[in-house]
């Protein structure tokens, strides 16, 4: 590619930046969505231009649950995988084979189908480690946000199975419904649940213990935070945000 072109690229990409900011800053995917549509508006042709700004206005509009919008601008990039998310987010079980087919041909340990199996209850596969640690805390939240509680409920019946593939599994299942309270407020308590399974399965990790002290905090049982960011500095001294809320809450 021509250098003119490069930064003609590159000048694009960086007229993003504020509207990615909007967005995964000021969680504003209505604002961010607006910045974009003069530019959905002219169809970028170049392909690396177009693919930046339809990923981003896909999340704006997944979030705004604008889901065949979404699939429209996925489709015309080839995303196969997140056209079959925003129709599994739709909760259309049907379509989102026609999606994830083509890519189980070609990545036949995709993590889609794991998660298809999963969403379903009739998962017969093995999924990774680095898969559950980067998918699974983001697709209970997506699956929240979506009102898609069944599908989460069949994700979490696994938790005990996915455990022996990856010890973290029980805290990032808590993270994730501790983080989708304000949404379902009945998350709240089903984060202390897979928390506390967390911390059995790894007494050793300061993480788990914020994260309870986090629930704590939220109940107004200073108390038990307070044992609990205690426990996370033990474990890891320099962990800065225990430290950092128990400040905040005059726990020191």
């Amino acid at each position: 590619m021509a250098e003119g072109g490069q930064c003609f690229i590159s000048s694009f990409l960086s007229f993003l930046t504020p509207a990615r900011d909007k967005l995964f800053k000021d969680k504003d995917p209505q604002g961010t969505y607006a910045l974009l549509a003069p530019l959905l508006r002219k169809k970028p042709a170049n392909i690396a231009e177009r693919r930046a700004l339809y990923e981003l206005a896909g999340l704006c509009l997944r979030e705004l649950k604008r889901y065949d919008e979404a699939i429209t601008l996925y489709n015309d990039i080839g995303d196969g995988y997140q056209a079959g998310y925003c129709e599994l987010l739709h909760g259309r079980y049907a379509n989102v084979q026609k999606h994830w087919l083509p890519l189980i041909q070609n990545r036949g340990n995709h993590w889609c189908l794991h998660l298809y199996g999963l969403i379903t209850r009739q998962l017969a596969t093995y999924p990774t480690l680095f898969q559950i640690r980067n998918h699974l805390e983001s697709d209970i939240g997506n699956l929240i946000r979506a009102g898609q509680m069944p599908m989460v409920e069949n994700i979490v019946s696994y938790a005990d199975f996915m455990q022996q593939l990856n010890l973290e599994t029980c805290k990032f299942i808590g993270r994730a419904f501790f983080n989708a309270r304000e949404v379902e407020p009945a998350c709240l308590d089903r984060a202390a649940e897979f928390l506390m399974k967390g911390q059995k399965a790894l007494p050793n990790d300061p993480e788990v213990y914020y994260h309870l002290g986090q629930y704590q905090l939220e109940k107004g049982e200073l108390d038990d935070a307070r044992v609990m960011f205690n426990q996370c500095l033990l474990i890891s001294p320099t962990f800065l945000p225990a430290k950092e809320l128990m400040e905040a809450h005059s726990l020191l």
